[in-house]
């Protein structure tokens, strides 16, 4: 092609920009779709939660503009006692807030010291918290406790929805004569009341046999041999921990943290001396936090999981507007080619495709679609629903085509290129497809809304692919968990499918009317 050519494309181009963005119609279109565009490709750097698998707060939290209401004035916010797991620095210097407290041991004696240990780490950097008793004949026999924690406030006038408590153990003495037992508890600073977050009831959940008790947080308890590092489970929302608590009906988190006060956070380690050894017993410490999970979260909340409905909304732009991109591209182009065979060659070519095109379009196209998906396992894989939607989504456009064809195949410069001995590939690529690319134009903008609504249709109805987060998905969880009620879950996808509809839309139109002049108005 020759650089005049190019240059005349360039400038046809520069003014078909120019009379689109003369349009209030493409204006408003293209933002919308540039908005959910941008966000669907830079969803990764918007949001950093994984909107499948990171649980970010409680479950179904409307969002955190909404506590400025009379309504939400109660509701909560995440809060976390530490950043990060492990200690990376002394807990026991003043900034950092830890203390411990040591009881007093048998006939008076001295209990338990602690010490920062920078040499043993449960998470592979830093420290832990060595609790240890030094042990000599004036030592008596006994049990001897201690207690590390952490005061904080709890700055909300409600409860939170759920929390997390975590902490690392290593009983490095332990032994069945002298064994070591470690209460995990939140402890209520203006009432004193305490509430033991693990379960301190001897037992062993390996042992089934008749009579055995079964300890609910440890596995085993007490700890009676020198093991690695022990995790126990402290999470509010399982059944197991509201039987630790006893907290009956009651909601475990509203129990432990009944409104806004100051808390404490610590664990409580009792360890027994039989004075088999002048050995030191000791005990470390690590990776203490407790986070709680508010009753409200960021810009619109969470759904029934805890899970963050904002990154669901713009990683499910990505892929509704993939579906509805490729779906709409597929049935154009089939509808193009069967078109232009149907309009071109006419005859017996034009009579069988025409009638197939007319069998397709009295089928209903929702219920056909749902058999075909049924058809490939009950619900599909992204490829599948684009390729099901797309080839039922060529037969409205096909016989628009064949309409324009049949016009332009006897128009002078097509049958002048004919008799010039063009052949039918030169003639279509060259003289028909250039006066129909407005045509073509205009209908995929307008395709795509159509695809869209099918893959969320699809998708609500249980359909789609169950791997991928789309707006249509978002609205099926909704209704699979009766959730209608929290408008943060609902409103998001629904109106994001009508905006792009409308953008696709309102771009066609104005599409169509830079290639129709008689649309235009006149000024």
């Amino acid at each position: 092609m020759s650089v005049s050519n190019w240059q005349l494309r360039v400038t046809r181009l520069k003014n078909s920009l120019g009379t689109l963005l003369k349009s209030k119609m493409a204006i408003a279109g293209l933002a919308i779709l540039i908005l959910y565009l941008t966000a669907a490709v830079a969803a990764p750097l918007i949001s950093p939660y994984d909107p499948r698998n990171s649980i970010v707060s409680g479950n179904r939290d409307p969002p955190s503009w909404y506590r400025y209401f009379g309504e939400g004035a109660r509701l909560s916010e995440n809060w976390a006692l530490e950043s990060n797991p492990g200690f990376s620095a002394d807990p026991l210097s003043p900034s950092q807030g830890w203390q411990f407290h040591p009881g007093s041991g048998p006939q008076g004696a001295t209990g338990l010291s602690a010490i920062f240990d920078p040499t043993t780490s449960s998470v592979g950097s830093g420290g832990s918290i060595q609790i240890s008793l030094s042990r000599s004949s004036t030592t008596p026999a006994g049990s001897y406790s201690g207690t590390f924690e952490k005061q904080f406030h709890w700055p909300y006038t409600g409860s939170p929805a759920r929390f997390l408590g975590t902490i690392a153990v290593m009983a490095q003495t332990a032994s069945p004569t002298e064994p070591v037992r470690v209460t995990v508890y939140v402890r209520n600073v203006a009432t004193g009341n305490r509430f033991n977050l693990t379960d301190n009831t001897p037992g062993n959940l390996t042992n089934t046999s008749l009579g055995a008790t079964f300890n609910l947080s440890w596995g085993s308890y007490p700890i009676t041999n020198s093991t690695g590092w022990l995790r126990p489970i402290i999470d509010s929302s399982l059944q197991s921990f509201s039987t630790i608590i006893n907290a009956g009906d009651a909601p475990p988190a509203r129990l432990v943290f009944p409104g806004a006060g100051d808390y404490a956070f610590g664990v409580e380690v009792v360890l027994t001396n039989n004075q088999s050894s002048t050995q030191p017993l000791k005990i470390y410490v690590d990776e203490m936090n407790i986070s709680l999970y508010g009753t409200s979260w960021g810009i619109m909340g969470t759904d029934y999981l805890g899970r963050d409905i904002f990154s669901e909304l713009i990683y499910g732009a990505r892929i509704s507007l993939l579906v509805g991109l490729l779906a709409a591209g597929i049935g154009i182009a089939v509808g193009l080619i069967v078109g232009l065979a149907a309009g071109y060659f006419g005859k017996f070519v034009d009579e069988v495709l025409m009638r197939f095109t007319d069998m397709l379009l009295v089928l209903p196209t929702l219920p056909l679609l749902i058999i075909l998906v049924s058809v490939t396992g009950g619900r599909s894989t992204l490829a599948i629903l684009i390729a099901v939607i797309g080839l039922l989504g060529w037969m409205g456009f096909a016989r628009v085509v064949r309409a324009q064809v049949l016009t332009l195949k006897e128009r002078p410069f097509v049958e002048a290129a004919r008799a010039a001995g063009a052949g039918t590939g030169h003639i279509t690529v060259k003289h028909i497809i250039p006066n129909i690319v407005g045509l073509i134009y205009v209908n995929l903008a307008l395709a795509v809304p159509g695809a869209i609504l099918s893959e969320a249709a699809l998708s609500f109805l249980g359909l789609g692919d169950p791997s991928v987060v789309s707006w249509g998905q978002m609205l099926n969880e909704v209704e699979t968990n009766a959730a209608q009620y929290a408008w943060w879950w609902v409103i998001p996808p629904g109106l994001s499918i009508a905006l792009v509809s409308i953008s696709f839309v309102l771009i066609g139109f104005s599409l169509d009317t830079i290639f129709n002049p008689r649309l235009r108005q006149r000024r």
